[in-house]
């Protein structure tokens, strides 16, 4: 994804992007503006593996909305701006002021943005059935990918990938190309959440097969504790991926790719246009 933004970015943006990237000792990366598109890909995935682990980052990586309830009920799961609607809005505004956010130096607020633009346009990111967005759903057709959000994470990219090839990005943007202003014109991160419920609503968990509950109420679930907390119809489940999760998934992956991209761009071009 942060492949494609870097295509999209304009003059400006791009050489903003590289002169913070450069600042990261960490990426050890002193590479030509040209080649930014490399910098950027090596520092989204960066707030995945901090040292140390993600302490009070993680629940910045996404936002649970009850599978019941509907993006209406946004604010109320984003306590005190810790869910990822919140913190893309706050890295947005930090980098327009060219500062960092509390203990993050500016280029981290970047890296950060970076990771988020794609996190927020996988649909298990922005719903939950009572099962931290699907990881207490066991899947059973994917290898190593064993629940529902590994497979939407992990297993349906690389399928993909698998299946497009080495020109997938090229492919992508010829696909694409007719609906690249619509999708750049995103209104705001808000509506990116909402659209990406509505995609785990109705091709993720509506895809599944058996079907798996909905549950009616909203039970919050940490990853590591699906067996004490979430509920017994929920883990009860399994799967079949392989009938669940076919062609049409993979399209939703490919569109949800492109347009991560092609708004991470629109982002970083709005930033740095002044």
């Amino acid at each position: 994804m942060a492949r494609i933004a870097a295509a999209h970015l304009t003059r400006g943006a791009r050489e903003a992007v590289a002169r913070l990237l450069r600042q990261d000792a960490d990426l050890h990366w002193n590479m030509p503006t040209g080649r930014v598109a490399d910098a950027m890909a090596r520092a989204a995935i960066w707030p995945d593996h901090i040292a140390g682990g993600k302490g009070n980052t993680a629940a910045w990586h996404y936002i649970d909305i009850g599978l019941f309830e509907g993006p209406a009920h946004m604010q109320a799961r984003c306590p005190n701006g810790a869910c990822i609607v919140a913190r893309m809005n706050r890295c947005v505004a930090d980098l327009k002021q060219r500062r960092g956010g509390g203990v993050w130096p500016e280029y981290k607020e970047l890296e950060f943005l970076l990771h988020f633009a794609g996190d927020i346009h996988q649909p298990l990111h922005c719903a939950t059935d009572a099962d931290a967005g699907g990881n207490c759903v066991r899947v059973s057709g994917f290898g190593q990918s064993q629940n529902l959000h590994a497979v939407w994470d992990i297993a349906l990219v690389r399928a993909l990938a698998a299946q497009d090839g080495p020109g997938m990005l090229a492919k992508m943007e010829s696909r694409f190309r007719g609906r690249l202003r619509e999708w750049q014109n995103y209104g705001s991160v808000e509506k990116i959440a909402a659209e990406s419920f509505a995609l785990a609503k109705f091709q993720v968990y509506g895809k599944a097969r058996p079907p798996i509950p909905v549950v009616a109420a909203f039970i919050e679930v940490q990853p590591r504790a699906c067996a004490t907390e979430a509920p017994e119809q929920v883990r009860n489940v399994l799967v079949d991926g392989v009938r669940s999760y076919g062609v049409r998934s993979l399209d939703v992956v490919r569109m949800q790719l492109y347009r991560g991209g092609v708004r991470l761009a629109a982002m970083l071009n709005a930033i740095y246009s002044e």
